[in-house]
This record gives structure tokens, sequence and C-alpha cells, in this order.
């Protein structure tokens, strides 16, 4: 568990650091900086020089190194590195002053376990602790680390470790390898938020969307990422591709994730489709490109660049409607969520009827119920337009975007306007008005229906003038959010089975690299605890995953997750029920790895020296 804080004078003992790279060089000069006795060892001269003038010692090996100091640390890139400097020739088990040796690299479990094994031989106690940030936070000393290994090397190097990353030191026990595979999860979840991302992005442009606009929404809600937050309008919206990580890191990493995942008997559905897809583009030449470069990789299958505009276009405030001209607003929705959208507008103290009620013809909103089942396409064209007034629909069903299209110049003919409205949020989010609305059709329509849209949600995205617009976007946002959990789900499952408690996993996948709704919401609220109540269903899901890859194909897109996600969810409905809440499905994870995410009970917990820590 995350230990205590606690502060220490910095000392004059000498400290070894190995490997200066785009992180341990910026980790190395934070150290010296706040005057601490640093040994430093690298081939690289510029990046040994830029430490020095800080007050750190060049020192020609890791065996002189480790000659001097007690604790060193090492960052390096490969499996490799980290043998040589280690366990080679002048490696630093052939050091006389070495007590403790901790790993900021990341290597997967087998590798730190068959480490620390070898270290032990010599006297060595090994911490695997990876590192969680960027390059920034490498060189303000707010990165997050995890560290797994022998507790008294752990209360040795701790003071060292919370100056280098004040965010987050969380101790995961005397069993090596366990921070290692968190972590792991933690960049799987971080790799499938970008290429999911990208897989979204590609398909909304070839289908006419702004990414400015799609951006919003995504960060608006449960598709939101690290990639979505941080790194589209920052590298990818630019076209400048610099945010700081190597895509070969970043693939490497997600092999090793999806490796001890599947030894510990996890089906990697969506884990294996983002680790094809970024072995595909290093593959093709994206070794040392930056990781934001990823969707350049994937633009050619749909012939579309994703560039986001300096100045994106807006639409022109509509002109106001005379007095005597005033719409009625015909609401027409799936009748589960009838009663979520009668209890926000009643709140709001906004007037509306049920079609059918006397009323409905004199209220300034009547609400269409579509039932389970039928065709709210079918349900919107039988529509009578008789009243004296002109009438806009505004449809919340979800359909194919082809066929908003076709409804609304088949209800311009009777005079009638209309307009896409689709609440994005739970059940729950839609009764208490946070949802958000993705509108699309006429501007005049729209600037008319604010009233009543703002009433509905706490964000209104009009999404564009076409009508069909808001329904991809709906698609694309509800395939990314849906990705997102079985992604997750993955990662919790692989964590449980390796014998990590879910809400310790949180303390990592939840607070910003792999942070997502499901990571840091559905799994440790609704999964841990087995209520199984965040408030969408597995068929609703299906539903906009099928119609996203139906749009795909008519565009001729191949969304490559996104298409396996389809095919895990269409599993889930016939596993178990259509009305089953989407947390469920986690149950299905867990059935097939024969492993339950759930809480460790107390007594899993030990106490030692006043640190908890994982038995």
């Amino acid at each position: 568990m995350e230990s205590n804080p606690g502060s220490k004078p910095v000392s004059s003992e000498p400290v070894g650091f190995i490997g200066l790279g785009a992180m341990g060089a910026p980790m190395a000069r934070h150290l010296a900086s706040r005057g601490f006795n640093l040994l430093i060892h690298d081939l690289n001269a510029p990046a040994v020089q830029s430490v020095v003038a800080l007050g750190a010692r060049s020192v020609p090996s890791a065996r002189e190194i480790a000659s001097q100091a007690k604790i060193v640390f090492t960052c390096l890139p490969s499996l490799e590195a980290l043998r040589a400097v280690t366990l080679g020739k002048d490696g630093l088990y052939a050091g006389d002053a070495i007590e403790t040796y901790v790993d900021l690299s990341t290597t997967g479990s087998e590798f730190a376990q068959e480490l620390a094994a070898s270290l032990r031989e010599h006297g060595i106690m090994m911490l695997d602790s990876p590192i969680t940030g960027s390059v920034a936070t490498a060189g303000n000393g707010r990165l997050g680390i995890m560290c797994s290994g022998p507790l008294a090397g752990f209360k040795s190097a701790e003071p060292i470790m919370r100056e280098m990353a004040s965010a987050m030191v969380l101790y995961l026990g005397e069993q090596n390898g366990r921070a290692q595979t968190l972590k792991l999860l933690n960049n799987l979840l971080s790799a499938t938020g970008m290429a999911t991302t990208c897989e979204a992005f590609v398909l909304g442009v070839k289908g006419g969307l702004d990414p400015q606009v799609m951006l919003d929404v995504f960060n608006a809600g449960e598709s939101s990422t690290n990639a979505s937050r941080n790194k589209f309008a920052r590298s990818v919206l630019p076209r400048t591709f610099d945010y700081g990580a190597r895509m070969a890191i970043t693939a490497k990493d997600i092999s090793l994730a999806v490796h001890e995942a599947t030894e510990l008997g996890i089906p990697m559905w969506i884990g294996q489709s983002v680790q094809q897809i970024w072995k595909y583009a290093v593959s093709q030449g994206a070794h040392d490109k930056d990781g934001t470069a990823l969707i350049t990789y994937l633009e050619p299958w749909a012939g579309v660049e994703v560039r986001g505009r300096a100045n994106p276009a807006r639409p022109h405030k509509a002109d106001a409607m005379p007095a005597n001209k005033v719409d009625q607003h015909v609401l027409v929705c799936d009748a589960a969520i009838a009663p979520a959208i009668e209890t926000r507008l009643r709140k709001r103290g906004f007037a509306f009827a049920v079609a059918g009620a006397a009323a409905g013809e004199h209220a300034p909103c009547c609400i269409v119920k579509v039932p389970a089942g039928s065709d709210a396409v079918a349900t919107i064209k039988s529509l009578r337009h008789a009243d004296s007034r002109q009438r806009t629909i505004l449809n919340a069903c979800l359909i194919a975007s082809t066929e908003a299209a076709e409804l609304s110049q088949a209800v311009a003919q009777q005079g009638v306007s209309y307009l896409d409205a689709l609440l994005t949020g739970t059940y729950g989010e839609t009764a208490d008005g946070s949802a958000a609305l993705l509108v699309g059709g006429s501007i005049t329509a729209y600037e008319n229906a604010k009233p009543l849209l703002e009433a509905l949600g706490s964000k209104v995205f009009y999404v564009s003038l076409q009508p069909g617009a808001a329904q991809l976007m709906q698609q694309l946002n509800g395939a990314v959010a849906a990705t997102l959990l079985g992604a997750t789900c993955e990662s919790y499952v692989t964590g449980a089975k390796a014998g990590l408690d879910p809400i310790t996993m949180t303390k990592i996948l939840g607070i910003e690299t792999g942070r997502t709704t499901a990571s840091a919401r559905i799994i440790p609220e609704q999964v841990a605890t087995r209520k199984f109540n965040h408030g969408r269903r597995v068929e609703q899901v299906y539903r906009e995953l099928s119609l996203a890859s139906d749009e795909a194909r008519r565009l001729g897109v191949t969304p490559w997750i996104l298409d396996k996600t389809r095919l895990l969810y269409g599993l889930a409905v016939q596993l178990g029920s259509p009305d089953d809440d989407v947390s469920k499905l986690a149950t299905h994870y867990e059935k097939w790895a024969g492993v339950e995410i759930k809480s460790l009970p107390a007594e899993a917990i030990v106490v030692d020296g006043g640190i908890p820590s994982l038995i």
C-alpha cells in the first residue's frame, strides 16, 4: 500500500544513478539540484555534463559506483542494458559498497524476479520501482513510483524516491515483480487510450466531423483519456508529434503487458488488438518516432488527415423566431430514459406533456416515447404535424447517420425542422442534468431549441449543421468508452490474478496516464463493491458499437480495435442479459480468468514498520 509520507534531510552519503536518457537525465538533474551527493554513469557525454554542471560526479563504470554508494538507481531502455550494468563485466554486483539496488525501468515481472534472485546471491537487495509520469514531472520531482522488493531496502531508498516522486510512492510488498505488473497495466491502458482515440478520430474525420468538436466531446465524458486530455491538443492536431515518448518503448511495454496477462490466463481481446496496432507502426519504420505519430499509420487506411484548424469554423447565430412562430419541440426518446428526462425537466420547471395527452397540443415540449424493440425512424415518420405552430423534432434516439439525414429531408417536406439531440450520460446523469447533449441539424432550429437543450444537460455540443453528424459523434463517443471499459476489465483482472488489490491499483491506474472513467470509477465503485449499477445497459453499448462499425464499412475505414470491442460486447450480450449493467462486463472476464476483482480482506494487509503492504 502507499507508504506514509516522510521527510529526511539530504544525506552526504553518495547515491549512484546510471542511465541518463529521456527520463533518467531529468531525474538525475533534479536530485543533483536538491543537493544529493550524486555519482552518475552514462555513455551520453552531453547528458552526463548536464548533470555534472549541477554538482554530480561522473564515474567511469557501474562497478566503481557500486564500490562507493550503498544505494544505486538505474533507468535504462532495455533488458540487455540492465543485464550488462548489473551482472556484466564491471557490473554493480562486483561493487563492495552497494546494499540496495533500485531499478526505475519498465521490465516486466519475470525479468525483475530473475534479476532480484541473481543479485540476492551477491548480497544486494533489489527494488523494482518503475515510474509513471512525463519528462516534465521527471524534472520537477512530481513522478509517481510503484515499488516492490525487500522492506529493508525500501526503507533505505524511500527518502530519495520521495524527492523524485512527490506525487506518489506506492509500496506493494516484498514480492519482486508486483510493481512491474502494475506499471505495465498502466502503460497498456495509456496506449489503449491513444490507439482507440486515433481510430475514432480517423473514422470521425472521414465522416465529416470537426476534430476540435470531437476532442471537446471526448473530454467531457467517459471517452476521456490521457491521449485526449493532453496529447491530441498539444501534439496530434497541430501535427507536431513531439510529446516525448518513443513508439518502440510503448510497443515493448504493451507486448510485456499482454504476455504477462496471457501467462496468467487472461483473454486479452482488446489488449492484443492494441498490441497489433503499435507493432504494425513500429514495423513500418516508427521505431524512434514519437508515440503521438501513431495516427499517421492509421490515416492512410482511410485516406484522411486528422488536423486541427487554427481558427475552427463556428456556425453563424440564427435570427430569432418571430413571436407568432414559436416552435413546439417534439422530443422523441427511448421509453427507457423517458422517466429520467421527465424528472430533469420537472426539476428545471420546464413545461412538457407526454404524447397522447390533451395538453400535448399546448405545451412547449411534447415527449414521444419509443418502446423497446420499436423503430424510432418509423415512429418519427408517423408523427402527425397538423398543429398550427411550427414544430421541431428533437431526436434523442440512436440511429444510423444516413437514417438521420433521410429523416431530416422527409420531415422538412412537411414544414418541420429536425435536430439530432443525443444524451451522452448514464440514466442517473440524465435525471440529474449532468449528462451532455450532442446536437446536429439546422442552426435556426438549434438556437430556438436552446432553452430546452440547456434544461436537459450540463453541456450542449453543437456538432454540425449536417443531420446525422451528431449520431456519428455519439456512436464514436460510446464506442471509445466501451473499449476503455473492456481494456480496464482486462487490466484489473490481470492485477487481481497477480495478487494486487483493486483499490491499490486505482492509486496508479486512476491518477493520470492510465486514468479513465472505467479505471478511476467504474471498476472501484461498481465492480470491486459488486454493485454493478453504473447506469448503462450492455445492449445499448453494443448498439453504439454496431452502428459505428457499420459507418466504418460504409466509409471504407478499418477500425481494428473498435471492431474487436464490438465482438466482445456481442459476446457479453449472449453470455449474460441484454439488460445487464455495462459494469457486469467484468464478470465475464472474472469467469474466464477464475478470479474476482474485489478488495482484499483486512487480514491480507500487514503493517511492518508502520508501512502497510500486501502479503
